[in-house]
């Protein structure tokens, strides 16, 4: 990015992350599908949902393509060249929005890592052999990475929605100011309810 390039907040992207994204697994899915219409209205190509990759469903409801915008493409090479598999499309359902779904099983070689980290910054445990919870950590973790990541680029501003999403806010950076956890770069959790 050169030095006359000004971060674009009035024209932010709205990253919007579920389960269900791509994926029937509950009701969720139905809401989203629902919504996604007058989303894109609002955002047009600035709306993406983030998921996880089920290669049952992918193949029938996302055309692969590449992101236009090339700081988004950067982050997602990047991620990739880290051996995180990423298929980014488009969700083939009315409105057509753009979607980015991780391989939660690429990343299980890190799932010991984070696993400490949970446990190290905020005491948390976790079963092990435990699928669902497993599941969730990892693409906690790789929904706060590419977060991360993306927010390092000046040009792009950017919301972020999370449905049902459990995993709390990390990253390898700061700290929330309510919880011991790291937390997404300029993000912060939600206040304990007193």
């Amino acid at each position: 990015m050169s030095s006359d390039e000004k971060r674009d907040v009035r024209n932010p992207i709205l990253f919007e992350c579920a389960w269900e994204v791509a994926n029937k697994v509950g009701g969720i899915y139905t809401v989203i599908k629902t919504k996604v219409p007058v989303t894109v209205q609002e955002f047009g190509d600035r709306y993406c949902l983030i998921g996880p990759l089920s290669y049952k469903t992918a193949p029938m409801e996302v055309e692969t393509e590449d992101p236009t915008d090339q700081h988004l493409l950067a982050t997602i090479e990047a991620i990739r060249a880290q051996g995180i598999k990423v298929l980014y499309g488009r969700w083939l359902i009315e409105g057509n929005p753009h979607v980015l779904l991780f391989d939660t099983g690429s990343a299980y070689p890190r799932l010991d890592e984070w696993k400490a980290d949970l446990w190290n910054l905020a005491g948390i445990p976790s079963p092990p052999n435990d699928y669902e919870t497993n599941e969730t950590i990892v693409f906690g973790y790789l929904v706060a990475w590419f977060l991360g990541d993306v927010s390092i680029h000046p040009a792009l501003s950017f919301f972020f929605l999370a449905k049902n999403f459990y995993a709390v806010c990390l990253s390898a950076t700061d700290h929330c100011c309510h919880c011991p956890l790291p937390r997404v770069a300029g993000w912060s959790c939600n206040p304990p309810l007193s």
